[in-house]
Formats: structure tokens, sequence, C-alpha cells
């Protein structure tokens, strides 16, 4: 979890007029009308591009993962295990839950 980061206070919600962030490796989201995850401090990711304030860096400790699924429930379970193995391959994790 990146410092200053919350996921006690994580909500969903639309991206309000002038509401920005700077995504991965792009340039400042215009967020207005988009469906965002958002904590105390801003908003922070999106069905299409996470904010930069949340990356995952080589001082990462703990991971909130999010799967948005326009489909519904079906095959939720295998895209889990899909993100735990390769979380577990490609960035040491460790203690993978699912809620």
């Amino acid at each position: 979890m990146t410092s200053g980061t919350s996921w006690a206070t994580l909500f969903f919600a639309p991206g309000r007029a002038g509401e920005t962030y700077r995504g991965i490796g792009k340039y400042d989201l215009n967020l207005e009308g988009l469906p965002v995850f958002a904590d105390t401090v801003g908003p922070h990711g999106s069905a299409t591009s996470d904010s930069e304030r949340t990356m995952v860096t080589a001082a990462t400790k703990q991971v909130l993962a999010i799967i948005i699924s326009f489909g519904g429930a079906e095959g939720l379970d295998r895209w889990a295990q899909r993100m735990s193995a390769l979380l577990t391959q490609h960035a040491a994790g460790q203690d993978v839950e699912f809620n």
C-alpha cells in the first residue's frame, strides 16, 4: 500500500468536474464522469488506468487488487487465481487473500 492510502476509506464513485490524476506512464487523465476508485486523498484508479500515486514500486509492501467484471461474477474465481499466480511469480507475492 502506498503511503497515504487507506483501504478502510476506499470508495467507488463518478469522477467530479476538474478531477484528474497522472496515469501510470501516461498523462493527466480527465476523470469527470468516469467511475473511479478514491480514498481520502482523492481519486487513484479506474477501469482504464491507475494513478502514479498508488502504483506498485520496489517499496510496496501490500497490494489491494480489484478485479472489475462487466459480465457478472462468472469466472471471477479463475481470474483471482490467475492474479495470485502472477503476483507470486513476478512480484514475490505472499499470503494472497481473496474477499
